[in-house]
């Protein structure tokens, strides 16, 4: 576990944790109201870095950290995607990707019963 002092060698080493193992990497950040300090934390459970701030204008540079983490995040699942489209994105699409399913073998159904009493009728 490593503190750092500066913002700028946090963000370098929290970006390289995350680009390594992004599967199992996360991070957290925790008040502390005794010290009145934020502590950010960013392990991938074979090493962790921290930084313990008080200042104000940190918290502008937390939420850019979060943003890019989140798209680094986000452009990942997108290239997920693209290298297989077969599975369905979420679960809610694969419910209604079986729902749908479901109302074709059923409205098939009713319509060979109707067919076959239109042929019983008509002999």
């Amino acid at each position: 576990m490593v503190y750092h002092n500066s913002w700028d060698a946090f963000e370098k080493a929290a970006e390289n944790i995350y680009a390594g193992a992004p599967d199992c990497a996360r991070y957290t950040i925790k008040y502390r109201n005794c010290d009145s300090a934020l502590v950010l934390k960013v392990t991938d459970n074979a090493s962790c870095v921290k930084l313990r701030t008080e200042k104000l204008e940190d918290i502008k540079r937390i939420a850019h950290l979060h943003r890019k983490l989140a798209q680094s995040a986000s452009n990942r699942v997108a290239a997920i995607k693209t290298l297989s489209p077969i599975f369905p994105e979420s679960p809610k699409e694969l419910h209604t990707q079986q729902s749908q399913q479901q109302q074709q073998q059923t409205t098939g159904k009713s319509k060979t019963k109707t067919l076959t009493k239109k042929k019983r009728n008509i002999h």
